[in-house]
Parts: C-alpha cells; structure tokens; sequence
C-alpha cells in the first residue's frame, strides 16, 4: 500500500520513540513524504529505512521558482517531481492510498483537507502526537481515525 507521511516541520525529541514504533510498522508499505530537513517526516523516512523499509518517495517541486526547496532532504528515496507547491497537496494525495498524521502542521492540515478532493481515503491520526481532535465541522467532510500508534495497522 502507498502511505503518505504528514507532520510538523521540527522533530519534537520526545516523540521520537513512538515514530520510530510507527516507522517499524509500515516497512511493507511504500512510503511518501516531504521530508523537510530537521522535521517528523524526515527522522520517519531514515528510521524506516534503517528499519528494513524499501521504497520512499519524495513529493518535490522540482520547478518552483517561487520558494525553491533547498530545505528539503533529496536523498531519501526516489523524487516525483510535482511542479510547484501549490500541487504538492494534490499530488500527495493522487500518489496514496492513505495518510499518516504524526502530529499537527499547517502544510499537514492542507495536506489532509486535499484528501476531500483528490483520491479520498482515510487519514490515520496518532492520538499520542497531536494536542487534541480537530473540530467536527472539518471531520465530517474529512476520514479522520484517530488511534493510538500502539493500535496502528494498515493493510
């Protein structure tokens, strides 16, 4: 299955131990992020490929002159390019089957919100790394599933 990874852009060091549990858990999956250097998604992708994990995928704006992307790790796994950043969102979601939230971000929550639209699916949501529920006036529109990280299966 494709997952797509989402998550704040700076590793909070204290969580570390629960996203390498989850990086364990999805080694049989192919895994795509954005791993800006420094945050979840980046500390995710090495540990799952420590962990015996194969395949990653880096949704990269290859032609954005707008903002660039220097800040992103490149050398991760293999680069879709997806043109600018205003179609990254979009092209997560075309590439995936579902989407990990390991934490609150403003580009995770545009990123889940592109789930309405293109290539719906569920949003797994780890209780143990995120404040609270969002409201219920965006989970309606959205398939959220918050679960603990301990419970995490995906087939």
């Amino acid at each position: 299955m494709k997952i797509g990874i989402i998550g704040p852009s700076k590793l909070d060091n204290s969580k570390k131990d629960i996203i390498l549990e989850i990086a364990k858990k999805l080694i049989k999956h192919d895994i795509y992020l954005v791993p800006d250097k420094g945050s979840v998604s980046e500390f995710f992708a090495k540990e799952y490929l420590k962990a015996g994990g194969k395949k990653v995928y880096e949704i990269i704006p290859l032609k954005d002159n707008e903002f660039g992307y220097d800040w992103i790790n490149l050398k991760l796994g293999k680069i879709i390019n997806c043109g600018t950043w205003r179609n990254q969102p979009e092209k997560l979601n075309e590439e995936t089957h579902a989407l990990i939230c390991l934490g609150y971000s403003t580009g995770g929550l545009i990123e889940m919100g592109y789930s309405k639209w293109f290539n719906p699916k569920p949003i797994y949501i780890i209780k143990e790394l995120i404040s609270k529920e969002l409201p219920k006036e965006i989970e309606k529109n959205l398939d959220l599933r918050y679960i603990s990280y301990k419970n995490l299966e995906i087939k």
